[in-house]
């Protein structure tokens, strides 16, 4: 299997003018994490959730309404291209390597789509081998009470996109980049031109997290994580074990198994 034959060949751009404000309705509209990023109709980069959380949470801009930034403060310049004819296993491993989550598809120099790591865990859809195995077992979590701009913070220093949510150590719901992205913009709409920073910091993480948390077992295929994942549209699963959390599985943890399956 080759990476074309995974690829997403629909390209969802956006103009480096635009505003993030319109990228996120972009994102929310075709359910996707993440937009190329188009200079004269020419890709230069790429924007994501959170690229956008980031910029959105930057503390010298939170007086700045998400219609009033550019595509181009928020956006990576660096995107690495792959061979159409490339192995999964070496699409995996760059991933890994450079720690991203796409790859820019080009066919004799030309873009015919992108990559991304929903793409390349639909490999493992009928992989039998347990969470257990490649879940990650050093988990970050916040309890309730927490403030939104303390779960953005985790996330940034931690590098994890998504954080738990506990109450007297049982998970309650679930925070990630998106929430965080999405609530951040509609905070700033409604309080342009507002001063509001107070305010911000008061946001709790219940107000913005999602309640109905699925979890998965360490005895769970990785077929029925990735059937989850891609039925929900979601990029990471808590791990539970009689009712307490024990740690988590991400699609990057899915991505080291395709690199071993697909070497």
């Amino acid at each position: 299997m080759k990476v074309k034959d995974l690829a997403t060949k629909k390209i969802v751009t956006i103009d480096v003018d635009r505003n993030l404000r319109d990228a996120l309705k972009l994102m929310r509209k075709n359910r996707i994490s993440r937009l190329l990023v188009t200079d004269n109709d020419k890709i230069v980069g790429i924007i994501t959730e959170r690229d956008i959380a980031d910029r959105l949470g930057f503390w010298k801009e939170r007086k700045i309404s998400d219609a009033h930034i550019h595509v181009s403060a928020a956006c990576s310049y660096n995107l690495l291209t792959i061979d159409a004819n490339a192995s999964l296993g070496t699409a995996a491993e760059l991933m890994l390597r450079r720690k991203i989550s796409s790859l820019l598809v080009t066919e004799n120099g030309k873009p015919i789509g992108i990559l991304t790591k929903t793409d390349l865990i639909k490999s493992l859809r009928n992989i039998k081998v347990l969470v257990e195995k490649y879940m990650s077992k050093n988990t970050f979590s916040l309890y309730v009470g927490a403030t939104l701009l303390e779960a953005r913070k985790l996330m940034f220093e931690r590098g994890v996109k998504r954080v738990p949510i506990l109450l007297k150590d049982k998970i309650v719901g679930i925070v990630t980049e998106a929430d965080i992205a999405n609530a951040l913009g509609a905070f700033r709409k409604l309080a342009e031109g507002k001063q509001w920073d107070e305010k911000l910091k008061k946001i709790n993480v219940e107000e913005v997290m999602s309640k109905e948390v699925l979890c998965v077992s360490p005895n769970d295929s990785l077929a029925k994580v990735v059937e989850i994942m891609l039925r929900e549209n979601i990029s990471g699963l808590p791990v539970v074990e009689n009712e307490k959390l024990v740690g988590i599985i991400t699609k990057t943890d899915l991505i080291k198994a395709v690199k071993e399956f697909y070497k």
